[in-house]
Formats: structure tokens, sequence, C-alpha cells
């Protein structure tokens, strides 16, 4: 395999392994997210339980090309091509992008949930208290 070749296909594998990791991640979640919004009213809940998938994989994507294969030594696409380890370097920091980009989608939305649910559970006792 030619290294324009092996850029192109590890992209490719890169960006469908990153997308399968969210769903994946996102399916594993699914049951948990439903006990928890069980008692959350009809429309918030929904939302919270349908925005899951697509947050997460927005998320690596947005990580998955944030990466950039152009450096100070390889300026062109020809010397990006020419250096196997370097793509096999960039094919790592893309999964660790990915990883880290994953985790803190799940934080963010954790975040908000926890807040919307600490927010409804507190508009429903006058006294602040569950």
């Amino acid at each position: 395999m030619t290294n324009e070749q092996y850029l192109v296909v590890s992209y490719f594998a890169a960006a469908g392994v990153g997308v399968l990791l969210a769903v994946l991640t996102a399916l594993f979640l699914s049951a948990p997210l439903t006990r928890v919004l069980a008692g959350v009213a009809r429309p918030l809940g929904t939302v919270f339980r349908r925005f899951l998938p697509s947050w997460l994989i927005l998320a690596v994507l947005f990580s998955f090309f944030s990466v950039t294969y152009y450096d100070c030594q390889h300026d062109t696409y020809q010397k990006i091509v020419a250096d196997r380890h370097y793509l096999v370097q960039k094919n790592f920091e893309q999964g660790a992008d990915m990883t880290w980009y994953l985790a803190a989608a799940l934080a963010a939305y954790g975040l908000v949930l926890g807040i919307s649910l600490l927010g409804r559970g507190q508009a429903r006792s006058p006294s602040g208290r569950g």
C-alpha cells in the first residue's frame, strides 16, 4: 500500500471509528438516560434522549476535522504523503483528540442535564427542597 493510499484509507477509517465510538457510547447510555428522564416532563425528556447521539457525533467530527496535517516541515501534500511515520502519528493524534472531545461532550451533556433536572426539581417545590 502506498503512502497516499494509506492516507486516504486511514483518514476515512479514523472518521468511521470515531463516529462508531460515538454511536456505541450513545447506545450504551440510552437505557440509563431513559431511567433518569423517566420522571421528567415529556418534551424535555424527549429532547435530551434524541439530542445525545447527534451531540456526540458532532463532537467527534469537530475533533476529527480539527487535526491538520500541515506544519513547518510538512507544508505541501507531497511532503505529507512522503512520510509514513508522520501519517501514523497524525492518525494517533486524531484518535486521541476524538476521545478527548467525546469525553468533553459527555461532561457538557451531563452538566446541562444535571442543571436542567436540578432546575425542574426546584421549580416543582416552592421551598426549594426535593
